[in-house]
């Protein structure tokens, strides 16, 4: 059957191309978005599992920073801390392979790093298997200077390395989704989705239309995310905290579509724009039955049990919660770097806990060991010709390392298990890897998308006496 361009292509599930009835000695982590600064420049690497004693060994070192004052110096707001917050600076490239830990039977390979790319957020996949990024280069501190950009990227000799790139469009702001639809490209930029096309093959998009406007901006850490497919072949969106008041751009007498607390869906063939129930931060999947899995900062694994829609049908009804947390370990679960905790958590948290800066005194008043920082959770099948359950892929930005869970049911709910037993599927005692969003490659590979920032926190929750002290731009 020929395939009409007006319908937007539903990509075949990944993980089901190259089905096998054993498990593969190795399978592959690939990481588009490890990147480095100024004089380190760009560098390629292999992680295999044959490194993997070593590599354990290695990143476990310094694991708990002192949590002290320095001297005699009482903690106040009038103190200067800065002999206690110095600047981290990135790896190495001769020293990269020794900061990751991968879990037994799976590699990790770079596949593009800068110049290729730059500050990505989210990646996707068009059915050619070009590879095209979102880079968020106005994080965190530029909201007015449209920064942002969406690169092309194409391994031309099929090594499974990218080699070139080009600015696919430019001048965004924020952007931080993006979705291969009816051969173009669609950007969530806060507060418009805008759809890209490049119509004469130059692989420049010369076709830009805003197609909706509304989402919010409030939050640089709660801008709509998760451009996903559903089974029910609409597309799918999070909103995240900063909420949306949606309208199509081109109707100016549309009525809004409210959002708080709740997601979107859009008719690709009809324009029917609808509320789903979700409300996650940042991270939004499907997994292969259609249910859908969101994620918070602090509620690493959440589970959307039913649509919104179907109250309708009877408003009388008081229906339970519609996203619940499924986490067996809780919504906080401990995790288990391997790199340093920076110093700024360290400060922060000895301060909050004498109530000398505002704030949450969480896990405990320990200043890292669970998660604080969840992001990007993917469903994940990793060897297709087995039965297993999927697994839910979740990573810790601020604790550098990816976690996954194994999914089983429970009654009209799931329960995500810890698989890795005080250790995690992937982690980097590189404090500077930021590992931010997934995507499932053609191939099966699961890709992790690294931010690569030496701090990535939300400003206001760093109190002046220690942000004078960082560089919220560096990376």
């Amino acid at each position: 059957m020929r395939h009409d361009p007006s319908i937007p292509r539903l990509n075949p599930l990944p993980l089901l191309a190259r089905a096998t009835s054993r498990r593969p000695a190795a399978r592959t982590l690939r990481c588009p978005a490890v990147r480095r600064r100024d004089s380190i420049g760009s560098w390629a690497w292999v992680l295999r599992a044959a490194c993997l004693g070593l590599l354990l060994t290695s990143g476990a070192a310094g694991l708990w920073a002192q949590d002290s004052t320095s001297g005699d110096q009482e903690d106040s707001l009038e103190r200067d801390y800065e002999n206690e917050l110095p600047r981290i600076d990135p790896v190495e490239p001769a020293d990269a392979l020794a900061t990751f830990a991968v879990a037994e039977g799976f590699r990790i390979e770079l596949v593009a790093s800068e110049p290729l790319v730059t500050d990505p957020v989210a990646i996707d996949f068009d059915p050619d298997g070009v590879l095209y990024a979102i880079e968020m280069r106005d994080y965190s501190e530029h909201p007015d200077e449209s920064l942002g950009q969406v690169r092309r990227l194409i391994d031309t000799d099929g090594d499974g390395v990218y080699d070139e790139s080009q600015v696919f469009a430019d001048r965004l702001s924020w952007p931080t989704a993006i979705l291969c639809v009816d051969q173009g490209v669609l950007v969530g930029a806060p507060p418009e989705l805008i759809f890209l096309r490049d119509t004469d093959s130059d692989g420049v998009a010369d076709e830009r239309r805003v197609l909706m406007t509304g989402f919010g901006r409030s939050n640089v850490q709660g801008l709509m995310n998760s451009l996903r497919y559903g089974l029910d072949h609409r597309i799918h969106g999070a909103v995240s905290s900063s909420g949306a008041s949606l309208r199509w751009a081109d109707v100016e007498s549309s009525e809004p579509l409210e959002l708080r607390g709740r997601d979107f869906a859009i008719d690709w063939r009809t324009r029917e724009l609808s509320a789903t129930a979700g409300g996650g931060q940042h991270g939004a999947d499907f997994d292969r039955w259609g249910d859908r899995f969101v994620c918070s900062n602090s509620d690493h694994l959440r589970y959307v049990r039913y649509e919104d829609r179907y109250l309708s049908r009877n408003p009388w009804f008081a229906a339970p919660a519609g996203t619940v947390s499924i986490a067996a370990d809780g919504p906080q679960a401990d995790v288990f770097r391997i790199s340093p905790v920076e110093p700024w958590r360290i400060v922060r948290t000895r301060l909050r806990r004498q109530g000398i800066v505002p704030g949450p005194v969480e896990g405990g008043g320990r200043a890292a060991g669970y998660f604080t920082g969840a992001t990007g959770v993917t469903l994940y099948q990793p060897w297709p010709g087995e039965q297993e359950t999927e697994w839910a892929i979740v990573a810790d930005v601020g604790s550098n390392l990816v976690h996954r869970k194994r999914l089983t049911r429970e009654g009209n709910s799931y329960v995500g298990e810890r698989i890795d037993a005080e250790r995690e599927f992937v982690a980097s005692s590189d404090i500077w890897f930021r590992p931010v969003q997934f995507s499932v490659g053609p191939e099966g590979g699961l890709y992790i998308v690294d931010m690569y920032r030496e701090v990535i926190e939300h400003p206001a929750s760093l109190h002046p006496v220690i942000k004078q002290h960082l560089d919220l731009d560096s990376g």
